[in-house]
């Protein structure tokens, strides 16, 4: 069961923001994870994540822009705390040790993608129905991503 995500007086620009935030994290993950794998198969798979992740953080940043907003590479306290929580503590803790456990990473991969469709869902009353088939289109490649990771800790 996911945790719902509050975003209590937070505009939609800030939350757009975010959203490209918590992408850039998945990019750099999957980033550290490629480094570290010796299996080729394996690369690939997260580079093709990673590269997707590009991919939705240029979504979340043109509909900021499209708003007449720009990345202010900050968010306010309480959802700069949250996302800490939630996404970049967990995956430091992962990669702060000397050795990285690939299953481990890789079931961290997971539960983190549990936590971006959580937050994307929450985000669907806030973009806007013109948005919503987009943003449906990328929770839908982020539950496609979490069964690939839960795949590949099976290779």
């Amino acid at each position: 069961m996911r945790q719902p995500w509050s975003f209590e007086g937070a505009s939609v620009e800030v939350l757009l923001e975010m959203a490209a935030m918590v992408e850039q994290g998945g990019f750099d993950f999957y980033a550290r994870l490629t480094s570290r794998s010796r299996d080729p198969r394996v690369r690939n798979e997260l580079r093709f994540l990673r590269d997707e992740e590009a991919v939705h953080k240029g979504w979340f940043l043109s509909q900021l822009r499209a708003r007449g907003g720009a990345p202010r590479g900050h968010l306010p306290d309480g959802l700069r705390e949250e996302l800490d929580r939630r996404f970049f503590v967990p995956m430091e803790r992962v990669f702060a040790a000397e050795s990285v456990d690939n299953d481990e990473a890789l079931r961290l991969g997971a539960k983190l993608k549990e936590e971006a469709i959580g937050l994307l869902e929450s985000l669907r009353g806030a973009v806007g129905p013109e948005h919503a088939a987009d943003l449906d289109r990328i929770i839908a490649e982020e539950e496609r991503h979490r069964s690939k990771l839960e795949a590949i800790g099976a290779f």
